[in-house]
């Protein structure tokens, strides 16, 4: 039989597989892209038995700011952990972003991540999820692209000679 910590981490590794999701040093990373604005984010209510499903709610909870002169769109990071039960546990790590920001601006995102932190909390894990995740990291890269211009795909359509 494993030890519970070498279970946990087993886990987190088979779990991180997707795309948007990573593993580093035992701290689950959860890229979540953001392309439009999010009306109407909500407490996750289906239960958590997975990384993606983590992910997922993440993404439910964020309602990122509206954009204009004074706030612009900007790359973040937080960290959050939570207890078996799905309760936050301790307080949320540093807010890191990508760029400089104006002291506004850092109020507005501030208050952003706090009610999405918020909102998140506390995670309908299912019981073995919460035994996986109890005590350990998750680093939320909330990447916004919402003025970003996206490629246009260039590939031919049809062939004539």
């Amino acid at each position: 039989m494993r030890p519970r910590a070498s279970f946990a981490a087993a886990f987190l590794a088979v779990a991180v597989a997707g795309a948007g999701v990573a593993l580093a040093q035992g701290v689950a990373i959860l890229a979540i892209d953001v392309f439009d604005s999010h009306p109407a984010p909500a407490r996750p209510t289906a239960r958590i038995d997975n990384i993606r499903d983590v992910q997922r709610a993440f993404w439910r909870c964020w309602s990122p700011p509206p954009l204009d002169e004074t706030v612009r769109q900007v790359n973040l990071t937080f960290q959050v952990t939570y207890k078996r039960d799905g309760a936050l546990l301790g307080k949320p790590g540093p807010i890191a972003f990508a760029r400089e920001i104006t002291e506004h601006e850092r109020a507005v995102y501030f208050q952003a991540v706090a009610e999405a932190i918020e909102r998140c909390s506390d995670m309908p894990f299912t019981d073995s999820m919460g035994g996986a995740v109890a005590g350990r990291w998750f680093r939320i890269a909330i990447i916004d692209k919402r003025r970003s211009k996206q490629t246009e795909n260039s590939w031919l359509t049809t062939k004539t000679f």
